[in-house]
């Protein structure tokens, strides 16, 4: 997830899923079942299925996969090429905008909840009123 510049909520919602079981499968109290497994290398075609279920290889079937290339190319006289840098800013970039762009769905959803419960406070506030009223009415 972080590789891919993902938040639980984000990859929760791009794999039709609740976060609560993308939560699971990362603290390892549930083992993701083969449909997400299938439904994940279909939406990330750059994870490599092999280090997915096993472990071995690497994480990305491309070199740069992502942007996270093990080595940047070297210029003739032996530093990073100003190229190569720009491209890696570029790709950091825009996993950075993914990543706030998840951050703020997930600030959208926690207001609307919050409001949720705080409209639903008020009207158990107001039920609770309704009954000591009757309660002092009736004694």
């Amino acid at each position: 997830m972080e590789r891919l510049g993902l938040s639980g909520y984000a990859l929760s919602k791009a794999l039709g899923t609740s976060e609560a079981v993308i939560s699971h499968i990362r603290n390892g109290k549930n083992p993701p079942n083969i449909l997400l497994v299938q439904d994940l290398l279909n939406k990330y075609e750059e994870l490599d299925p092999d280090w997915l279920l096993s472990g071995r290889g690497k994480m990305f079937r491309r070199p740069n996969a992502m942007g996270l290339a093990d080595a940047l190319p070297v210029s003739r006289e032996g530093g990073i090429s100003v190229q190569a840098l720009d491209e890696r800013l570029e790709r950091m970039e825009r996993l950075m905008q993914r990543s706030v762009e998840a951050q703020m769905e997930r600030n959208v959803l926690v207001d609307e909840a919050v409001s949720d419960l705080e409209k639903q406070v008020g009207r158990l506030e107001k039920s609770v009123d309704t009954l000591k009223k009757d309660r002092r009415k009736s004694a």
